[in-house]
């Protein structure tokens, strides 16, 4: 449940202008570096749904839409107040990444997946990063934690489980 009212959270504080224009990535690999990149040390991570594809966006605006991202204050009538930023790609509040590793992708035709592993702090991670090209340009079109205590694929979770994190 904190997970969607995290979700919440990237909706109502970051921008989603349409105008924002994300860098072009011509290789699956290099895409994922630069979104790993923005997690160094004294740097502060953008809008993860820069690199989010038209399908994945969609989902994710929808789900907005339908508002149907709550945690338990706002279920007692509360006013709900976001206290963190939901980022699939480091979904965790505070970040110290260690041991980061980038797999090689597997692409075929126009879909690829790369492997995402990292400690941030003592929690390890696993993350598997679907990619579609579109226009040259590839672009995240899911993404999938599948560490030994979070699992979950997030349009799946935008989509049907909005409560269920």
């Amino acid at each position: 449940m904190r997970l969607m009212a995290g979700v919440l959270a990237a909706a109502m504080l970051l921008p989603m202008a349409a105008g924002q224009a994300a860098e072009a990535f011509s290789d699956p690999k290099a895409l994922v570096t630069a979104i790993f990149d923005d997690y160094g040390p004294g740097r502060t991570a953008g809008d993860p749904t820069a690199y989010y594809s038209p399908r994945l966006k969609a989902i994710f605006n929808q789900a907005v839409e339908n508002k149907v991202f709550t945690d338990d204050n706002a279920m007692k009538g509360e006013q709900f107040t976001p206290a963190a930023v939901f980022n699939p790609f480091l979904p965790d509040a505070s970040a110290l990444l260690f041991d980061l590793a980038i797999g090689e992708p597997t692409t075929l035709d126009d879909r690829s997946v790369v492997n995402v592993s990292y400690h941030n702090f003592d929690q390890p991670r696993l993350l598997s990063i679907a990619m579609v090209r579109e226009n040259g340009n590839w672009l995240v079109d899911d993404v999938a934690s599948l560490g030994k205590e979070d699992h979950w694929l997030l349009s799946w979770a935008l989509t049907y489980d909005q409560l269920g994190f």
